[in-house]
């Protein structure tokens, strides 16, 4: 089969590799579609712990069973699925007893420590592979991945029906949240540098949107909510100084998540305002359990994939795409490769 492998830093190849065989408890899946997610970009630039050449990488994939192995009885040839990132579990680490698998001590992860879908075909843990919903496409069905760190976003920090948000970045997971957060009968205010982000973003059902370079976030929080401020704050950028605002953000008794990170050992942020106003710093990693909501909120039409979708690539065009990411990130919200052509 054709794959992209990554065969040293800022090095990927076209190669022809054995297609793998399913060994017991897996599936072989012919994939159709696999976003460029920013972990690819990482990895592509050695900046991702978990990946190291050779891999493949590519993880955000959908795709048709193609071969099922022993112990797997409820997929066949043929079926339409998306595949969830997660590959292994041990299932016996007190993360796993917890029912809390994705911080398993010694999880595998498709693209990352496992081959993944930068590839004609990819073998997948039938435990983590869905069906796809018909009226969905390959090419949505493929972004499951990260509106499911969405939905497990909203979920750890409770967000219902009448909560007011502040989302900070209206980039892909920033987006992903606030669809999930509106179907949960949010309120939101989404902050980002970008006008066309904005724009989408209004269009994908925000209530608010400031463009830092226009307005002060703050200020214009203290504004919707008559001074109050809000009681939760999703930081979706990564950056130092939108975490360090995220507590200027956010009320007494706040809830605050920052989804984006440095990379840093250590951001500033203001631990005194947080341990005298009682807020919650609410860690995350990925998802776990969340890829079913996921998929049900894409096939009630609750969330638009397509609207995120702004390139498309040929396998052979998985190094273009990765360095569209780096060159040119404002224009790139999600790149699909199709693997088959």
């Amino acid at each position: 089969m054709r794959a992209i492998m990554l065969t040293a830093p800022k090095k990927l190849e076209l190669q022809d590799v054995a297609v793998p065989e399913p060994d017991f408890g897996q599936v072989l899946v012919k994939v159709e579609s696999t976003a460029v997610c920013r972990s690819d970009v990482s990895g592509y630039l050695d900046k991702h712990p978990m990946i190291q050449p050779p891999r493949i990488m590519g993880h955000e994939c959908a795709g048709m069973i193609e071969a099922v192995g022993p112990g797997v009885s409820h997929w066949k040839k043929g079926d339409d699925v998306v595949v969830e990132t997660f590959f292994y579990a041990c299932g016996s680490c007190p993360g796993c007893r917890a029912g809390r698998y994705n911080v398993c001590n010694d999880v595998k992860v498709i693209g990352h420590n496992v081959d993944g879908a930068f590839a004609e075909y990819t073998l997948a843990n039938a435990s983590f592979v869905y069906e796809k919903p018909e009226g969905v496409s390959f090419d949505q069905a493929a972004l499951t991945e990260p509106l499911s760190v969405g939905v497990h976003a909203i979920r750890r920090c409770g967000i219902g029906v009448g909560d007011f948000v502040v989302i900070q970045g209206a980039g892909a997971i920033g987006l992903m949240v606030l669809q999930v957060a509106k179907a949960s009968g949010a309120e939101v205010l989404i902050a980002d540098l970008l006008d066309d982000k904005l724009e989408l973003a209004r269009k994908l059902g925000a209530d608010y949107t400031v463009n830092p370079r226009d307005r002060d976030t703050v200020e214009a929080v203290r504004e919707v909510t008559n001074g109050e401020m809000s009681p939760y704050v999703l930081e979706c950028v990564g950056r130092p100084e939108t975490i360090r605002q995220m507590v200027d953000l956010a009320s007494r008794g706040a809830t605050l998540m920052p989804i984006g990170f440095t990379g840093k050992d250590l951001d500033e942020i203001n631990m005194s305002q947080i341990t005298l106003a009682e807020m919650d710093v609410l860690g995350i990693l990925g998802f776990c359990r969340d890829y079913p909501t996921a998929l049900k909120l894409m096939k009630r039409g609750l969330v638009d994939m397509e609207s995120l979708i702004t390139q498309r690539f040929p396998l052979g065009g998985v190094e273009e795409a990765i360095k569209l990411a780096l060159e040119k990130p404002d224009e790139v919200i999600r790149a699909i490769v199709h693997p088959q052509e």
